[in-house]
């Protein structure tokens, strides 16, 4: 009994010919140029979106990095794509987000508090807080780059694979919070925000991770 065939690879729109030829309505020229820079704008204004929710927060950046890290597949409904998968996992990762909330909540707290703390005690709780932040952070954004990867698996397999995929690539882990950091005038600046500063920062993150697990795609 032989194996069934294989599937055929997804095509972009301008990879598909009708009788062979050319498809006369892929973009081409400038509209061909400019169709990734739409894509990137479009996966924005929907995490704006999302994030205009608060509990939407990880559900629309998970969205984004799904789009930005496939363009050849999703840049004709960039828009669309990250509100669906936004929606389709709210229940799921709205906890994650009031967690992120919490640890943005807490830096701040803590940018309010040390100043007036005596020095070598300020020392002491940047050194005890740190670690604990970062990590956080660092575990915060596997969970994202997990979370983009699958939109229909639960809560605690996504928290296991994003703790596995922290640890598994501790480089990526120590690095993801300083690229946020890094980032933050993106997210900070409101011409860029509107821009792109929840497709840009997504986009990066998600090739620092990479897929969630060795050569996976992402599945609808």
């Amino acid at each position: 009994m032989t194996a069934p065939a294989p599937s055929p690879a997804r095509l972009s729109r301008a990879e598909r010919g009708i009788g062979g030829r050319r498809d006369p309505l892929a973009p081409n020229g400038m509209v061909r140029f400019l169709a990734k820079p739409a894509a990137f704008l479009a996966a924005n204004w929907a995490a704006i979106l999302g994030l205009l929710t608060v509990v939407g927060i990880v559900p629309a950046l998970a969205g984004a990095t799904r789009v930005t890290r496939d363009l050849e597949q999703y840049e004709d409904e960039a828009f669309t794509s990250t509100l669906r998968h936004a929606r389709r996992t709210l229940r799921r990762d709205g906890p994650a987000s009031v967690l992120l909330l919490l640890v943005l909540g807490g830096i701040g707290l803590n940018g309010l508090v040390l100043p007036h703390l005596a020095s070598d005690l300020r020392v002491f709780a940047v050194g005890l807080m740190l670690p604990v932040v970062w990590g956080l952070v660092g575990v915060l954004s596997a969970y994202v780059a997990v979370a983009a990867q699958e939109a229909t698996a639960a809560r605690s397999e996504v928290m296991l694979r994003a703790l596995a995929l922290a640890v598994r690539r501790p480089a990526a882990a120590l690095v993801a919070p300083a690229l946020v950091a890094l980032l933050s005038p993106l997210w900070l600046l409101a011409p860029l925000t509107i821009a792109c500063g929840f497709s840009i920062p997504p986009w990066i993150l998600g090739r620092l991770w990479g897929g969630s697990r060795d050569g996976e795609r992402p599945r609808a």
